[in-house]
C-alpha cells in the first residue's frame, strides 16, 4: 500500500514539474504578442483565473438509499468546499482539485461521513492529433456525488486520437485499489480496468460519447471476485445562450458475473449474475457567472438471479455551486 501511494505521489510531482514548464512556455509566447500596456492587465487576469475555490450545497432524496428490499427512503444534505488549480485558463495541461464534503442522511447513519477527494490530471501532446492524459486520484470515503463509504486509490493512463471531423477516439487503462471499513475488510480489492470511448462533437456545442469499460475485481475474500462490463452513452447540449443553461443525460448498463459466488435457481446452484441499469439527467443553469444551479434525477435498477439482490431506486436532487475567482 505504501509503495502504491509513493508511486502516485511521485507521478503527481513529475506532472506538476512538466506542467509548470509548459505554462512558462505559453506565457513567453503570449508576452511576445502583447503591447506593454496590455501585459499587466492580461497577466493579472490570467493569474486570477488559474486557481479558485468552490462551495456547494446539495440536497437529495433517495427512495432506496440502502439498495435492498427494505426500500429505505432518505433525505440528505451534502455541503462541500473545494480548492482548484489549472496552469492555463483556456487549454490547461495540468489541473489539480481537492474537495471535502460533509454527508448527513435521515433514517440511516450508514452513509453519514466526512469525505475527501484529491485528483490531479496532466495532459500532453505526443504527436500530431495524439494526446495523453494521466490521472491520479485519492478518494477517502467517497466523494460529494456518491454514497460510497470506501477509499479508492486510482492511477489511470489514457491515449486519445483526434480526427479532423470533431471525432475523438481514446483507450484507457487504470490500476485501482479499494479499501473498506473494518467491518467489510473482506471486500478490500484490486479493481483494475481497461476500456475505450468514442466522442463526437456536434454543431452548437453538442456532444455525444460512447464508453466501454471492462474491470476485474480481485478481493481478499474470493467470494467477492467478479468481472464487470460497463456500456455507457452520454449526451450533452446547451439549451439557450441567453439563459446559460444546458442538459446532460447518461445511460449505463453493467452486467456483473461473480466467479466464486453461487445462488440457487430452480433447485440448481449456478454462478450469481447481476444486471444493473442506471439513467440520469441533469439540468444546469448559471444564475450568475460564478453561481450555478443543477437539478438532477437518477433511476437505478438491479436484476439478479439472486432474488434478494434485486432493487429499484429513484434519486432526486438540487445543487447550488458558487465559484470564487477574485481575491
Amino acid at each position: 500500500m505504501k509503495k502504491v501511494l509513493l508511486i502516485i505521489f511521485t507521478i503527481t510531482i513529475t506532472s506538476v514539474s512538466g506542467a509548470a514548464q509548459t505554462a512558462g512556455e505559453v506565457a513567453t509566447n503570449a508576452e511576445a504578442t502583447q503591447t506593454p500596456a496590455d501585459r499587466p492587465l492580461k497577466e493579472q487576469e490570467r493569474l486570477r483565473r488559474r486557481w479558485w475555490v468552490s462551495m456547494s450545497l446539495a440536497s437529495v432524496f433517495d427512495t432506496n438509499i440502502t439498495h435492498d428490499e427494505q426500500q429505505v427512503g432518505s433525505f440528505g444534505l451534502v455541503p462541500s468546499f473545494g480548492f482548484h488549480f489549472r496552469d492555463n485558463v483556456e487549454k490547461p495541461s495540468f489541473e489539480a482539485d481537492y474537495e471535502v464534503a460533509l454527508h448527513r442522511y435521515t433514517n440511516t447513519d450508514e452513509f453519514d461521513r466526512l469525505s475527501h477527494n484529491l485528483s490531479a490530471v496532466y495532459r500532453r501532446q505526443l504527436a500530431k492529433r495524439i494526446y495523453s492524459k494521466t490521472t491520479t486520484e485519492i478518494s477517502l470515503k467517497g466523494s460529494s456525488e456518491d454514497r460510497e463509504v470506501n477509499n479508492n486509490y486510482i492511477f489511470e493512463e489514457q491515449i486519445q486520437y483526434r480526427f479532423p471531423f470533431n471525432t475523438r477516439v481514446a483507450g484507457f487503462a487504470a490500476y485501482r485499489l479499494k479499501r473498506y471499513p473494518l467491518i467489510e475488510l473482506d471486500s478490500n480489492s484490486i479493481d483494475s480496468y481497461v476500456g475505450g470511448k468514442i466522442e463526437q462533437r456536434l454543431p452548437k456545442d453538442r456532444r455525444v460519447e460512447f464508453t466501454y469499460r471492462y474491470d476485474h475485481n480481485r478481493a481478499w475474500d474470493p467470494r467477492n471476485n467478479y468481472i464487470r462490463r460497463t456500456y455507457s452513452l452520454d449526451f450533452e447540449t446547451p439549451l439557450s445562450i441567453v439563459r446559460h443553461d444546458s442538459v446532460s443525460a447518461e445511460f449505463r448498463y453493467s452486467p456483473r458475473d461473480y466467479q466464486n459466488r453461487t445462488t440457487r435457481v430452480n433447485g440448481i446452484r449456478v454462478p450469481r449474475h447481476d444486471d444493473r441499469w442506471v439513467f440520469d439527467v441533469t439540468y444546469t443553469r448559471f444564475i450568475r457567472p460564478n453561481l450555478s444551479m443543477a437539478v438532477f434525477y437518477q433511476f437505478e435498477k438491479r436484476n439478479s438471479n439472486d432474488v434478494d439482490k434485486r432493487f429499484n431506486s429513484n434519486v432526486f436532487g438540487l445543487t447550488f455551486t458558487f465559484d470564487k475567482w477574485d481575491w
